[in-house]
């Protein structure tokens, strides 16, 4: 399997959050425990992607008026 490029990266980034996509504006308070869960639902890959999640912390979610 080989990796995202910087250009698919940057969209994921800016894009909404999916099955493959969590970001966390940082890591206190409920985060980590949501970081946890994120990385098992990644390593189980239900809808069987097979291309790896990714967690962005430190950026905000995307907004969608």
């Amino acid at each position: 399997m080989s990796g995202y490029s910087d250009k698919k990266l940057e969209a994921m980034m800016t894009g909404l959050e999916s099955d493959l996509v969590e970001r966390k504006e940082s890591l206190r308070g409920e985060s980590p425990g949501t970081v946890r869960r994120a990385v098992c639902a990644f390593a189980n890959d239900l809808p069987n992607h097979r291309w790896p999640g990714v967690i962005f912390v430190g950026w905000m979610a995307a907004v969608v008026p």
